[in-house]
């Protein structure tokens, strides 16, 4: 925002503009963290700067408030936008075979195999039981485990298989806890 843009935007808050600059900003950043942004405070910055440019252009504005937060409304738009070209990028990624080294299928499956044998046994049953199931609930019933306490200690098993699997050694699946 130029000193010319903030001028602007200081004399259309009127008396006690900088109290009144504080509160749009503390609203619209409550507003992005409510919308779950990872950056409230740059989006709450940036929706001040494009109504401090509106205002320098001398676009006509009613109300300053509402047309604040149609700005705020158009920056979710685009941060909502920006989040999916991201995920659909990953997505590509995960499958382009190029640009993975992941060794061939057969090598990948010994290294598996190999991999599930270091585990203790009850660890093996449970990650085996949480992807040959698919009854989740059940298996979360009989450890006496909440659905998330079963997940946590998945992902954790998944991700040391994943890192001995990568890796191409099995010591590290050695009890990391």
């Amino acid at each position: 925002m130029t000193g010319d843009h903030l001028a602007s935007l200081l004399a259309a808050l009127g008396p006690a503009a900088a109290d009144r600059y504080e509160q749009l900003r503390w609203r619209l950043v409550r507003l992005f963290r409510w919308e779950r942004c990872v950056d409230a405070d740059t989006l709450a910055d940036e929706a001040l700067d494009r109504l401090a440019r509106r205002l320098a252009e001398n676009e006509p504005i009613g109300r300053i408030e509402s047309y604040l937060f149609g700005i705020a409304r158009l920056l979710l738009r685009e941060e909502a936008a920006r989040n999916i070209r991201q995920r659909t990028k990953l997505a590509e990624l995960g499958r382009d075979p190029t640009r993975l080294s992941i060794p061939a299928s057969e090598e990948l499956a010994e290294r598996l195999n190999r991999c599930l044998a270091t585990l203790e046994p009850d660890q093996r049953r449970l990650l085996l039981a949480y992807y040959e199931d698919k009854q989740r609930e059940r298996l979360a019933v009989e450890l006496s485990l909440t659905m998330n306490a079963l997940r946590n200690r998945e992902l954790r098993l998944r991700e040391r298989l994943e890192k001995c699997v990568m890796s191409g050694q099995n010591h590290s699946l050695e009890k990391e806890q």
